[in-house]
C-alpha cells in the first residue's frame, strides 16, 4: 500500500515508509534464501561448461579457457543467470514455465491476466519520478548476488508488483464497461486456476 501511495501520491513520508519496508524485506530475503556461489560451479553447471568448451576448436582453447573458466567470467554469467532469471515475466505470471527448476515448486506469484496491466503500471510510473524506480530496482542487485534459490520466490519485489498492477488497472476501474469486461475476464482465469489446481 505505501508503495502504492508513494507512486500516486508522491508523498515523500510514504517513499521513506517504502523504502524502509523494502529493506527489511531484502533483509528476510538474504536470511530464507540458499546463497547460491558465485565461484564454485555444481554438477549440472560443469557439465553445461564443458559442453560449450567442446563446442570451441581447438585453435581457440586458450580463448575459450578465459572466456569460461576463469573465476571472474563464471562470477559474470553467474549473475546474469540470477538476473535475467528475477526479471523474468514467466516467474511471476506464468509459473517460471518453461524454466520450471528442478526441486522447486513453481506458482503463479499473479494471474497472467494481469501481465498487461503491469507493464501499463510501469509506463505510467516513468511519468512519476525516478526515485520509485530506482526504489523497485534496488532488490535486484542482492537477488543477482545471491539467486533465486527460495520456496517463496523473490519476494522482495512483490510490492512493486502489486503496485504496478494496482496503476495499470486503475483506469479500468475507471470506466463501468471495461470493469465488467475485466471482471468477466478474471472470472474465467480464476475458475481455470482452481480447476488446474484441483485437477
Amino acid at each position: 500500500i505505501f508503495v502504492y501511495l508513494s507512486i500516486q501520491a508522491g508523498i515523500k513520508k510514504y517513499f521513506y515508509i517504502s523504502a524502509l519496508f523494502i529493506s527489511v524485506l531484502m533483509i528476510f530475503q538474504y536470511k530464507t534464501s540458499s546463497i547460491n556461489s558465485l565461484v564454485f560451479l555444481n554438477e549440472n553447471e560443469k557439465i553445461e561448461q564443458q559442453q560449450r568448451m567442446r563446442g570451441y576448436p581447438k585453435s581457440l582453447y586458450r580463448f575459450a579457457n578465459w572466456l569460461e573458466q576463469r573465476k571472474e567470467a563464471i562470477i559474470f554469467y553467474k549473475i546474469e543467470d540470477n538476473f535475467s532469471e528475477v526479471v523474468d515475466p514467466n516467474l511471476y505470471f506464468f509459473a517460471n514455465h518453461p524454466r520450471e527448476r528442478i526441486g522447486v515448486v513453481e506458482y503463479e506469484k499473479l494471474p497472467y491476466v494481469l501481465l498487461p496491466f503491469f507493464v501499463m503500471g510501469i509506463l505510467f510510473v516513468k511519468k512519476s519520478g525516478h526515485n520509485i524506480l530506482l526504489l523497485s530496482v534496488s532488490p535486484l542487485i542482492p537477488l543477482s548476488l545471491i539467486g533465486n534459490s527460495n520456496p517463496i520466490g523473490p519476494f522482495s519485489l512483490f510490492p512493486f508488483l502489486a503496485a504496478y498492477v494496482a496503476i495499470g488497472l486503475e483506469p479500468v476501474f475507471k470506466n463501468k464497461k471495461y470493469f465488467f469486461a475485466f471482471i468477466l475476464v478474471f472470472s474465467l482465469v480464476f475458475i481455470q486456476t482452481i480447476s488446474y489446481a484441483t485437477y
